[in-house]
Formats: structure tokens, C-alpha cells, sequence
């Protein structure tokens, strides 16, 4: 768990940690330069404790990788809640597989009360990419990966301020497979002030990720599948990335940046001509 500022539930969620049937584990906390007391909170609790000056959750998830020493590592947010056996059928799960990452479902809960269940369906035999492309179906607190993998691929970044956890998959995919197990194991809490709903920061760091940062990297990803199903791939990062500049201008013309955003318009277009939504607020930009 890397935390930041999150004394107001963070006890919580770790009691569902260590409330798992599954026991061979350890706990890491890193407080990412918290100023609240959500150290004093950590320290209730058998864990290890980091504590570091505020870095973002790149550089936190980075850090903590490396600080493991299981052969699994699991995420969890500190506002987030597991089920007691999730921990027991993912590491079942890919012990009998040998997959590389194992996902659950979840449910959404909202600050207004509102709880929504999230079921996916994976084929068994779906490529690691198929969980993550066009859009990251894996929530970070449902994730259970194999460490010495991550290692090997490089690890997270600390650059990537948001959409931590979607870089590490992407650079985790290649070669290797991902599983889902077909339960709702987590309870993911979508709160009003989480990076979900930074708006225009939120669709800026998805186009730097892919954009920026995945794009240029898709010979060395998608290497060794057909040419055909390498080429999807591609084609989904584009036009996601066209999306996310398309939101982009949407966010800036409701701050009053109409100038900028019809430029973002006419690159969105350019980037993900098929998608209508692209095309209508690109011409909506153009009559208010």
C-alpha cells in the first residue's frame, strides 16, 4: 500500500488485508509524504513501514516493488477493501496457470452512496493485451503480479503521475499471460476527489502514456505476434490517445481555452477519425 494522506480509511482496508484466508504474506506500507497521520495508523498494524518525501505513485510503487521480497506483489489502495478469499484463488489461480498477473472484478463504489458491479469476461486463451487494450481493465487493487517479472520489464515510473498501474502492464504484457478471475473480489471506491476525476490532467496523463511514452515502444511490445493482431493493438493506442486529446479540448473549453482546444480538436480527429464522439465535439467546438 502506498499512501497519501489517506488516515480516513486506510485502517479499514487493512484489515481486509489481514483478513485473508490466504496467510504467507507480508504487508508494506509507504507513506509518500503524508501530512496527516497516516504513519501513526501503519504502526497499529504488523507491517513494514517506509516513509519518504512526496514523490508521486509512480516512484511509491517503484520503490515498493523493488523493497519486496515475496514472490507475488499485490496493490491496494488505501481507500480500497479486498474480500477476505481474494488473495487464496488469485495466487491459485496463477499457480495453476502460470500466468504472469491475475485481476479480479470488483464492485464501484461511489462517495454518493451508489455501489455498481463491474463483471468482465475473458476467453481463457486472450492475449495479456486483450485485459489492457484499448483501456486498462486492470484495477491496480485487483492485481496480483509476480515481482521478478515486473523487475525484468523494467519496473513502474515515476513519471507517469497517473495511470501508474497501466504502465506497468503494458510493459508487463509482452510474452507473457494475464488471467481473470470471473469474481468480484475488491471493492474499488471512486471518490470525487480521486485521479479518476482530475479531468483534464487525468486524459493528459493517458495520452502521455500512450502517446508519449508506449507508442514509440510497440516494435519491442508487440513483438512476435502476427502482424495482423500487432497492428489492432496499434491502432487501439492511437485512437485511444485521439480520445484523450478529444476530452482534453472538452475540459479546456469549459475553463474558457477555446483557441487551444480546437487545436487538440483537429489533432484528435487526425488520431481517431473513426470514433463519432471525436467528430462531434470537434464540430460543436467550431459553432459556440
Amino acid at each position: 500500500m502506498s499512501v497519501y494522506n489517506g488516515a480516513d480509511l486506510m485502517a479499514q482496508a487493512l484489515e481486509t488485508v489481514y483478513a485473508q484466508t490466504y496467510r504467507d504474506f507480508d504487508v508494506l506500507v509507504l507513506d509518500d509524504g503524508s501530512k496527516d497521520n497516516s504513519s501513526e495508523i501503519a504502526r497499529q498494524f504488523p507491517c513494514q513501514l517506509i516513509t519518504i518525501p512526496n514523490g508521486g505513485r509512480g516512484a511509491a510503487i517503484r520503490r515498493m516493488v523493488e523493497e519486496a521480497t515475496g514472490e507475488f506483489v499485490a496493490l491496494i489502495d488505501h481507500d480500497d477493501f479486498w474480500l477476505p478469499d481474494k488473495l487464496e484463488k488469485q495466487v491459485a489461480l496463477l499457480d495453476s496457470t502460470g500466468a504472469t498477473l491475475a485481476h479480479a472484478d470488483c464492485w464501484y463504489n461511489y462517495s454518493d452512496g451508489r455501489s455498481v458491479e463491474r463483471n468482465l469476461n475473458f476467453p481463457t486463451d486472450a492475449c495479456a493485451f486483450d485485459h489492457i487494450l484499448p483501456s486498462n481493465e486492470v484495477i491496480a487493487s485487483s492485481a496480483v503480479f509476480r515481482r521478478q517479472d515486473m523487475l525484468d520489464a523494467g519496473n513502474f515510473v515515476s513519471d507517469t503521475l497517473r495511470c501508474v498501474d497501466w504502465y506497468g502492464w503494458l510493459i508487463l504484457a509482452p510474452h507473457r499471460k494475464f488471467a481473470h478471475v470471473p469474481e468480484k473480489l475488491v471493492r474499488y471506491s471512486v471518490l470525487d476527489t480521486s485521479l479518476a476525476n482530475a479531468g483534464y490532467r487525468f486524459f493528459e496523463a493517458q495520452y502521455y502514456l500512450l502517446a508519449e511514452k508506449m507508442l514509440p515502444r510497440t516494435d519491442e511490445l508487440f513483438e512476435g505476434l502476427p502482424k495482423a493482431q500487432a497492428t489492432k493493438y496499434r491502432s487501439m493506442m492511437v485512437e485511444r490517445s485521439g480520445i484523450a486529446l478529444s476530452s482534453m479540448a472538452r475540459a479546456m473549453e469549459i475553463t474558457g481555452d477555446k483557441k487551444q482546444a480546437r487545436v487538440l480538436h483537429r489533432r484528435a480527429l487526425q488520431m481517431a477519425p473513426r470514433v463519432p464522439r471525436v467528430w462531434t465535439r470537434a464540430l460543436k467546438s467550431l459553432f459556440t
